[in-house]
């Protein structure tokens, strides 16, 4: 292949003389040619403040991009807008300059708007470039967050700015123990949730019900705008969290500046071997950058083998560290005293942390928006670079093949799920404790679900036609769910040798990544899980002398102990399927040690007490009906090799992340791909309605790889509770290719007549 960018042929000859006997190579290489957004009017013909002119002509726009002054105009008109542009197009201009004319225009109480950014770090970096429009008259901005000093909140609160900058955390809390915010959401004319793409799954049901409270806590209607690069559904997706009507406004989606994609096969070698060096090759050329995957441990794993193989200086930047251990990553970053981070999605938002001109993506993201959201981060001042490595898993064999289907796919919808009753509970006990008692009849009908469970954990107690809360019981149950971007109940991890609370994990995900004997790293440092406490929420580690040379992978099993029908249909496939309420059972039987580099399975280990944890989700149920020409443990090997691969392409239909989903399935055909999230994400719901798809899509990763029965390429995954054991791909495509052939009508619904023991 003939590259065209200088750095895409060095970083090959690197790859042929570091790896000679692998074919790791640079398989493909794309090159962004620079585009701006389609202009729009001058400046000066939109009757725009003396003020705001001012400030637009230091910042050198003279004219709106089309899509601004579009927005411009549906916002001044008072309309619910949703704004899609991409990253560095201005889309923070089009819903600023609307709102800063309108206050500039009239002169009414403060605060007049609200704008919300999903972390206190993205909010105060944007505080600074509204600071600029607020010199030159009335136009003041302020921050107002749990890092707002106490003396500072209350004069912000007895003279507050037209606009207000915060997080919906801010209001979450607020609501409930701060007069001052409820007070200025009483006030607000206009509310703006900037990085819209970040409320899908559960963090949006949390949205979606803090907006009811918003909105029961205000006399007058809201006007709602909403901002983001990259999302596939902007208006369902706005108007489902927010649960009103919106006008959409679409911009470019490609910034401005050329961005080179490079994807890299790692043939023999693992590609963490091989992201661990190509760290070292940009660190060498003296370019800064950011490694993302989507495991915790895997980024603790990565930044250990990276520093201490090859000497690089990096960070790991992830959700579960104190807020002060992540702020000091990202000043390192901006100041260039690190090379790179390896980050989770934390730093996916637009976060100011300086000239980052590479971004390693250690396998192809969840979503074709998550790639926009991370590649966005490389070259926002000059030219930038994108290195996919892809290794030999289903998605990553797909997209090699099919390099150029892979960028210009369609964006997945986003979506959330609003019956979850995990988060219903949790933000209709926090208006009770605003409020008091309510008339049953005035509640949204969502939370009207959820009464009579509320009312047998005594929660509230029914007094007539109103309902009223227990404000002790209330006020710990609120304290103990955590905040709004828990999707579970945290464990915390604590440091034996220094009774020291080191990390905090959510469950369910922390039984798989904490039980005894496993190798848990935090900060790059191994530590060695000496006993998990589940019913107190407690890990106790010890930390690790030695590097290891091994990590640990766990051994278990998930069965559904009960389950609820919320909706059902006929497949066209002749199958049935059903969405369900699901009480998952997990249980963890033991754990295998690997090699740290190679992969290599060294030993197994059992317990002689299993790790058990439960918790209710929602989840899709499929009822495939057996070939008669198959035993159980044929029909076992079967459904065990289509779940792994209707989880693998749900990552291709749904936008699903590695770890979103979860599988189990039995010898009697039912298959269940649950959400991983303690009740529900909305990705199986999404499932649900794109079954079909998923199963075509499953079907050709199979058939496309040319193992005899099944490898890493096609059903073999790292997630697997069984080791990759009762699995065969030969007759799962057998299976799929009588079912597509001659159809296999089932009368029997999901779950109702299952029987053998569960794969996952």
């Amino acid at each position: 292949m003939k590259y065209r960018d200088q750095l895409t042929l060095e970083l090959n000859e690197y790859l042929e003389n570091t790896y000679p006997k692998s074919n790791a190579r640079v398989a493909y290489e794309r090159i962004e040619e620079t585009s701006e957004p389609e202009p729009g009017p001058s400046i000066y013909d939109v009757n725009l403040p003396e003020q705001l002119l001012r400030v637009l002509e230091k910042r050198g726009i003279t004219r709106l991009y089309k899509f601004q002054y579009e927005a411009y105009k549906e916002v001044l008109n008072g309309y619910n807008v949703v704004i899609v542009a991409g990253t560095g197009t201005g889309k923070t201009e089009a819903f600023f300059i609307p709102l800063a004319k309108r206050i500039l225009d009239d002169s009414k109480q403060n605060p007049q708007a609200m704008i919300l950014y999903p972390t206190k770090a993205l909010a105060r970096d944007q505080v600074k470039r509204f600071t600029e429009y607020s010199v030159y008259g009335k136009l003041g901005v302020n921050i107002y967050d749990g890092d707002t000093p106490e003396d500072l909140r209350r004069k912000i609160a007895s003279n507050p700015p037209p606009i207000i900058i915060s997080n919906p955390d801010m209001l979450h809390t607020g609501l409930i123990y701060s007069p001052y915010v409820k007070r200025f959401i009483e006030s607000v004319d206009t509310m703006v949730f900037d990085e819209l793409h970040v409320y899908e799954g559960v963090l949006g049901a949390h949205i979606h019900h803090l907006v009811h409270r918003i909105r029961l806590t205000r006399k007058e209607n809201t006007q709602f705008v909403a901002s983001s690069a990259t999302i596939g559904n902007p208006k369902e997706f706005a108007e489902s969290l927010f649960e009103a009507d919106f006008k959409e406004v679409r911009g470019s989606l490609t910034r401005r500046g050329i961005v080179t994609h490079i994807l890299i096969s790692s043939g023999y070698m693992s590609r963490w071997s091989v992201l661990a060096s190509i760290s070292k090759f940009l660190a060498e050329k003296g370019l800064r950058f950011i490694v993302f995957v989507d495991s915790q441990q895997l980024a603790e794993l990565l930044a250990n083998t990276i520093e201490s193989r090859y000497n690089v200086n990096i960070a790991v930047h992830r959700a579960g560290l104190p807020f002060e251990v992540r702020r000091d990553i990202e000043n390192k970053l901006r100041e260039g005293k690190i090379d790179g981070v390896v980050a989770t999605p934390t730093l996916e938002l637009g976060l100011d942390i300086g000239v980052i001109d590479a971004v390693v993506l250690g396998n192809p993201p969840p979503s074709y928006s998550k790639y926009l959201q991370r590649a966005g981060r490389a070259g926002r001042r000059g030219k930038g670079y994108v290195i996919t490595i892809l290794g030999e898993d289903p998605i990553d064999t797909y997209y090699l093949r099919n390099p150029e289907q892979y960028f210009n796919q369609k964006l997945t919808p986003s979506v959330i799920e609003s019956f979850n009753e995990e988060v219903m509970k949790l933000h209709f006990i926090s208006y009770m404790l605003q409020v008091g008692i309510v008339n049953v009849a005035k509640i949204p009908y969502e939370w009207r679900t959820i009464l009579d469970d509320l009312l047998t954990e005594r929660l509230i107690k029914k007094i007539g036609p109103y309902v009223s809360v227990n404000y002790a019981v209330g006020r710990k149950y609120v304290s103990m769910k955590g905040g709004i971007r828990t999707q579970g109940e945290l464990v915390e991890v604590v440091d034996v040798s220094r009774d020291q609370v080191i990390a905090t994990r959510e469950l369910p995900v922390a039984v798989l990544e904490l039980y005894p004997g496993a190798i848990y790293f935090c900060t790059k440092k191994p530590f060695e899980v000496v006993k998990l406490d589940v019913s107190r929420r407690k890990a106790y580690v010890r930390e690790i002398t030695e590097r290891p040379s091994i990590y640990t992978r766990p051994l278990y099993s998930v069965d559904v102990v009960d389950y609820d029908i919320v909706s059902e249909r006929d497949s066209e496939l002749d199958f049935k399927i059903s969405y369900a309420k699901v009480l998952i059972e997990m249980r963890v039987d033991g754990f295998i040690v690997k090699d740290l580099y190679s992969g290599e399975t060294y030993s197994m280990r059992s317990f002689s007490e299993p790790v058990t944890y439960r918790y209710t989700t929602k989840a899709s149920l499929i009822k495939l009906p057996p070939l008669e020409e198959y035993m159980e443990y044929d029909s076992a090997e079967a459904f065990h090799a289509i779940e792994h691969a209707l989880i693998e392409a749900s990552r291709v239909t749904c936008g699903a992340g590695i770890t979103d989903l979860g599988g189990i399935s039995y010898p009697s055909g039912d298959i269940v791909i649950y959400d991983a999230a303690i009740g529900g994400s909305g990705v199986s719901k999404l499932l649900y309605s794109k079954v079909e798809e998923t199963v075509r899509t499953a079907y050709e990763l199979m058939a496309r790889c040319n193992c005899i029965d099944g490898c890493p390429r096609c059903i073999y995954t790292p997630y697997c509770g069984n080791n990759n054991k009762v699995l065969s791909k030969r007759k799962a495509l057998h299976y799929l290719d009588v079912l597509y052939s001659r159809g296999l009508r089932v009368h029997v619904k999901p779950l109702e007549a299952k029987y053998g023991k569960p794969v996952v």
